[in-house]
């Protein structure tokens, strides 16, 4: 288990294994305070990602449609399926189990991503760009940004990680095993 905190975000994230990325899934746990978003939006490419609300309001939007969901309720994104989720309370926290099927480099990416959000600051308008390009490029089939088309998010990470080798800050990635 390995535990991630972006304090300024108010999110913190749990993985309940260790990486692997043959396995079928891995299990994490989202714990986001009152009032506070979560990741910016983006969908995976040939995973499913499911969520179960432990506690709170669950405030997703799924391809621009939003969906409230209360305690013991679950939901499956789909592959291809651009997403973003938020804590639906002002006054209470939320706490999600989630599953990304297959693993592939969920782990290891999102890992990455949030230790530069923390080194850059403690929430995700922190995560350094020429890491972020550096990691987005080693998963480029899995994972994509959204508002930008597939081609042009490749085209970017591209020059990004191109850049973070040249400047030497593609060293604060932990590569992936």
């Amino acid at each position: 288990m390995h535990t991630l905190s972006l304090e300024r975000q108010g999110e913190t994230i749990v993985f309940l294994s260790d990486p692997d990325p043959a396995a079928p899934r891995c299990e994490f746990e989202v714990h986001i305070t009152p009032g506070a978003d979560g990741p910016p939006p983006h969908y995976h490419l040939g995973q499913e990602e499911s969520f179960a609300v432990v506690t709170g309001v669950f405030h997703a939007t799924l391809d621009g449609a939003e969906q409230r969901l209360g305690e013991g309720e679950r939901v499956t994104i789909r592959s291809g399926v651009v997403h973003t989720f938020r804590n639906g309370l002002p006054d209470q926290p939320l706490v999600l189990r989630g599953a990304m099927e297959p693993a592939l480099s969920f782990q290891w990416a999102l890992s990455e991503m949030a230790r530069s959000a923390i080194r850059g600051g403690g929430s995700w308008k922190h995560l350094s760009l020429l890491e972020a390009g550096w990691v987005l490029r080693q998963v480029r089939g899995e994972y994509c940004t959204a508002g930008i088309t597939r081609p042009l998010h490749h085209l970017m990470t591209g020059l990004l990680a191109a850049v973070a080798r040249l400047t030497g800050r593609h060293r604060a990635v932990t590569p992936r095993r």
